[in-house]
């Protein structure tokens, strides 16, 4: 098992927020200056994107050259899961960066040849950071930017709320889904179920904030019929640190390398939530 210690977890976190600064460098308002490329029906990949990813890949590299490397934006390859692999989502929720939503975030998550080990999600607009070590809890670092390391740490922990009526529950449409095996008429039948089932729905637009927020309790369930292993690994791990649960549809662990559905909540909740989705599976 390859674990990181102490230094090289600070270090990694200074790499994510020093290549937030690409962000601010391009004016986002501009879609003419973010160089959009479509790679699909309302998937997008930006400038910003592939210099993020192509400098952050570069920063772990120099410290982990053994280390293999998946990223959203590049080439699809196979990889030995016996072996370190960190895992990248160089701008999650690209859509609201390309219309000026401010809220997406850089997800980054280390896998050590056994487990999801580190995980850290970076909104750059809020300047929040939330960082979870396997068996060490889960954090959330306000004003990161400003004064990482030494900023407080909140520890997260979910709270135990058990009754659906009283959930707030965010969803993902997986709008990049359609014209696949999704019938995405029945996923918004079933968010009608969920409307009524709990106390209201959010959409967002980007996973990796929604698992964040679920780990920070501010609200309490999150779903969406399929998500790339760049959207949920460094989410996976702060939810479970903070308590809570995380699997497919079906109720099965999630594999990381491999595209899956997605739902959260604390224990309770999950259980409770499950049958919900059945439909959808």
């Amino acid at each position: 098992m390859n674990k990181l210690t102490k230094e090289e977890k600070t270090e990694i976190i200074k790499i994510v927020l020093d290549s937030a600064q690409i962000i601010f460098e391009t004016e986002t308002g501009s879609q003419a200056d973010l160089d959009i490329e479509v790679k699909g029906f309302g998937d997008y990949v930006t400038r910003v994107d592939q210099e993020i990813q192509n400098y952050i890949e570069k920063e772990l590299l120099k410290i982990f050259p053994e280390h293999q490397f998946l990223g959203e934006e590049g080439e699809r390859h196979s990889f030995d899961q016996t072996k370190p692999c960190w895992i990248l989502d160089p701008i999650d929720g690209t859509t609201n960066l390309v219309w000026d939503i401010q809220h997406s975030a850089i997800s980054l998550a280390y896998w050590n040849g056994l487990d999801l080990d580190f995980g850290v999600i970076y909104d750059p607009f809020l300047d929040e950071l939330f960082v979870a070590s396997r068996g060490e809890g889960a954090k959330l670092i306000q004003a990161a930017k400003r004064n990482y390391p030494k900023q407080t740490k909140l520890d997260l922990k979910m709270r135990e709320l058990q009754e659906l009526s009283q959930a707030i529950v965010a969803f993902g449409s997986a709008p990049y889904g359609r014209g696949t095996d999704i019938d995405h008429k029945v996923v918004f039948e079933v968010l009608s179920d969920v409307f009524f089932a709990t106390e209201d729905v959010r959409r967002f637009g980007s996973a990796a904030l929604d698992l964040s927020y679920i780990a920070a309790d501010r609200f309490q369930i999150f779903y969406e019929p399929t998500l790339s292993p760049w959207d949920f690994a460094a989410g996976i791990l702060i939810v479970e640190e903070a308590g809570g649960v995380v699997t497919d549809f079906k109720g099965q662990a999630i594999d990381i390398f491999q595209p899956s559905s997605i739902v959260s909540a604390n224990p309770v909740l999950h259980k409770k939530f499950l049958p919900l989705l059945e439909r959808l599976t």
